[in-house]
């Protein structure tokens, strides 16, 4: 794992060293713009998830936190999978209640996020939805991802969060993946001292949701956010 994850390292690198020279470029369309900035973003997450496969084979995981809004990291993670989601038919949105300001590491929520949008948009056929809510509820603040999809037996629900578990749909159905996301939500989550659940039935799709206890939350905005 270790000696893959070094091998993927360096055409990433390259990657975004080439993003970065075309966002450079002057009078750019600002539709392209935006793709080139999704592009980077998402560049760079997929360079984390590197960082991340060599984190699980040393098992240790950093996060950083700082002021940040819950529903601005989930804005951006649903804005990124969008032309998946649309290439696949899914209907992706997202709800809120406001600014969602608490005190973690956004890169990890992020990654988070994404990794449990990038799966519920995976297992849902094409027609269906994916909601992405984000609340504060109780003094928490409140993530869930909740799609119409093939949803998952008790089998598959007990096995979710193992290291390289793909369930028997995935498998069937040739759905690519590692069985690595949940894996590293929950590390992320629970290093932040929260949680994540999943609730789901068989053929009537998936609920999963983060938990951030109170002790993270901060009132009003956070500095640096739109």
């Amino acid at each position: 794992m270790a000696s893959v994850s070094h091998e993927l390292r360096t055409p990433l690198t390259s990657i975004l060293g080439y993003l970065s020279i075309a966002m450079d470029e002057e009078g750019l369309d600002p539709e392209l713009e935006h793709c080139l900035e999704v592009a980077k973003r998402n560049a760079e997450r997929l360079l984390n998830l590197v960082a991340d496969l060599l984190t699980i084979a040393s098992g240790t995981l950093t996060v950083r936190p700082r002021p940040a809004d819950l529903a601005e990291v989930a804005a951006q993670s649903v804005d990124a999978a969008q032309p998946r989601a649309t290439s696949g038919g899914v209907t992706l949105s997202l709800e809120t209640e406001g600014p969602a300001a608490g005190r973690f590491d956004p890169d990890r929520l992020g990654q988070a996020i994404d990794n449990l949008v990038s799966n519920a948009i995976k297992y849902t056929p094409k027609g269906g939805t994916v909601t992405v809510r984000v609340r504060r509820e109780d003094g928490y603040l409140v993530c869930e991802v909740a799609d119409t999809g093939v949803g998952m037996t008790d089998e598959d629900l007990a096995n979710a969060f193992t290291r390289f578990f793909r369930t028997a749909s995935a498998h069937s159905s040739a759905i690519p993946g590692a069985g690595l996301g949940l894996a590293i939500t929950r590390s992320i989550i629970e290093n932040h001292r929260g949680s994540v659940t999943l609730a789901s039935r068989h053929g009537q799709g998936t609920t999963a949701k983060l938990t951030l206890p109170e002790s993270h939350a901060v009132e009003g905005s956070p500095a640096g956010t739109r």
